[in-house]
């Protein structure tokens, strides 16, 4: 549905701006579309000024109601996911999640693989020296 009127409404836009283009201007030209004097015109010397005219009209009142119309429909429509979330609340986490892995070094007292706390600074091995 909403591609439909979506899409009528696009066609009623393009209807408007082509109408409005075809209109004579003051200078008594064509239009974009026309080119001489208006005898020469697409809808004759006196025919086009009251059609295009009446044509242009109705096709802006049309134009207005679409708009509203997707307006409503679009409005009534919409909604966020987010409006109906409700965040859980917070809480302290002591222990991890079975499953979930946590950092080492996070928590020791849970952490099983970290190393025990020493005071004295790690030494580094040195590489074995190879023998010629």
């Amino acid at each position: 549905m909403l591609t439909l009127l979506a899409i009528v409404h696009v066609l009623i836009g393009i209807g408007l701006i082509l109408f409005v283009l075809l209109q004579d201007p003051k200078g008594g030209a064509m239009g974009v579309f026309g080119g001489g004097s208006s005898s020469n015109s697409f809808f004759g010397a006196s025919g086009a000024s009251n059609f295009l005219t009446d044509a242009t009209k109705w096709l802006a009142v049309a134009f207005a109601i679409s708009c509203l119309t997707l307006t409503y429909v679009t409005a009534k429509k919409s909604g966020s996911v987010m409006d109906t979330y409700v965040p859980p609340p917070v809480q302290p986490q002591t222990e991890p999640v079975p499953g979930q892995q946590s950092l080492p070094g996070t928590n020791p007292a849970l952490d099983t693989k970290a190393p025990p706390a020493t005071d004295k600074p790690a030494q580094i091995a040195e590489p074995p020296v190879e023998k010629k």
